[in-house]
């Protein structure tokens, strides 16, 4: 009897901590960065990445990074994308003509989009991008429920 209730109180520890083991939680994807994504890059694999400062997610402002495979979208495509933008209202505000490019929605959307050429990459002005695969698009989209100073 005391070996079956001793198994009985393991068996249960056992689950118990498997239960509670730090495993990664799926990130949720906005409803309006899913929108815009489901807009401009239907069809295209993406992983999503939420890096607001600090995990901030209470002071009205959002800031999401997708990374999407070169090898699954080309450049020729992306410039489509481009185009689709800029007749949707999307604004340029800053670019290099060759691997970056930033946009304006309004007054408070902002959207960078990088094709890594080397290992550090700057904007136009001078600003250092953080990126971390070299082999991805990386498109950086953020929303603030203020005016953001570069689009206004």
């Amino acid at each position: 009897m005391k070996k079956i209730i001793k198994s009985t109180v393991t068996s249960f520890l056992v689950f118990w901590l498997a239960a509670c083991s730090n495993t990664d939680k799926p990130e949720i994807i906005p409803d309006r960065f899913k929108n815009f994504m489901n807009i401009y890059f239907h069809g295209y694999i993406y992983e999503y990445k939420d890096i607001n400062a600090r995990g901030n997610h209470n002071y009205g402002e959002q800031y999401a990074l997708f990374e999407i495979k070169k090898i699954d979208l080309d450049q020729g495509e992306m410039k489509l994308i481009f185009n689709q933008l800029a007749q949707n209202g999307w604004r340029v505000i800053e670019s290099n003509d060759k691997n970056f490019i930033s946009f304006c929605y309004g007054n408070n959307f902002s959207l960078d989009i990088l094709f890594p050429l080397k290992k550090y990459e700057v904007t136009p002005s001078g600003v250092p991008i953080k990126f971390n695969e070299m082999d991805n698009w990386n498109i950086f989209l953020y929303k603030s429920t203020t005016t953001i100073a570069a689009c206004s």
